[in-house]
Order: structure tokens, then sequence, then C-alpha cells
């Protein structure tokens, strides 16, 4: 009998934002909230196995119905090693699922870079990524 080989090519349709803080992730989600009026909430950690590694990273949510975007903030360290190793200098991803003009892309990328508690804020290009799988969730 023949052998089938089910191949899935997986659907990175999403926006990675790069934010380096030494804020707690509590207080970068109620600075990001007030900046950019969110409603961005806590929901439970974002739970990775990694190389046979269980890892465990904060997790924030705020579903825009109206604009029919999803925004998640994900702490991008934990006590166990990085989410992305190859974006070790980011401390959080503001990751942003459904289609943004590039325009106001870039305002929110600025808007985020000028709360007090932000160092940087960046774009990051997912299909350079080599662990982008690491945020299917």
């Amino acid at each position: 009998m023949a052998k089938l080989t089910l191949e899935v090519e997986e659907d990175y349709d999403f926006e990675l934002v790069g934010i380096c803080s030494h804020a707690k992730d509590y207080r970068l989600s109620w600075e990001i909230n007030n900046v950019l009026e969110f409603d961005l909430e806590k929901g439970e950690n974002y739970e990775i196995n990694i190389k046979g590694d269980n890892q465990s990273y904060s997790f924030f949510s705020f579903i825009d119905d109206e604009n029919h975007l999803e925004y998640y903030l994900i702490n991008n360290r934990c006590s166990k090693g990085v989410l992305i190793p190859e974006e070790k200098k980011s401390d959080y991803f503001l990751l942003i699922r459904g289609i943004r003009r590039g325009e106001e892309k870039e305002e929110l990328i600025n808007k985020i870079g000028e709360i007090k508690n932000v160092l940087t804020t960046y774009e990051v290009e997912v299909d350079q990524l080599k662990s982008k799988s690491n945020l299917l969730f």
C-alpha cells in the first residue's frame, strides 16, 4: 500500500513589532492601553515546548471587532529562555493579526516608542525568523 504524506504549510498572516522595555509586563500593557486606547487584558500564559523544555510567557490580548484586528502582547523572555532567539534584544512583541495600512502601522510603532518606559520599537520581518513557528497559537 502506498504511503501518503500530508504537508501542511503554516500561515504567518500577522505582523510583529519588537519592543525593548525594562518595564514589567502589566505596566507596559497599561501604558499601551492608555496611549493606543486599547483594552489589552491578561490571559493565561502562552505555554510552548521548545527543545523538550516547557516554557511559559506572559500574554495579553485585545480583539478590535470594529476594525477586524487582533493584538497580542507577548513577553519574549521567561526564566527558561527566549521565545524568539533571533530577536534576543526584544523584551516584548506586539503581534497584530488583520490588515493594517502601512502608515497606520508606522503610527502605532511611533506611539509605542514614545512611551516613557519603552527604549525602542521596530518592525520585525516575520519571514526572516527561523523560529516564527513559536508564534503560532
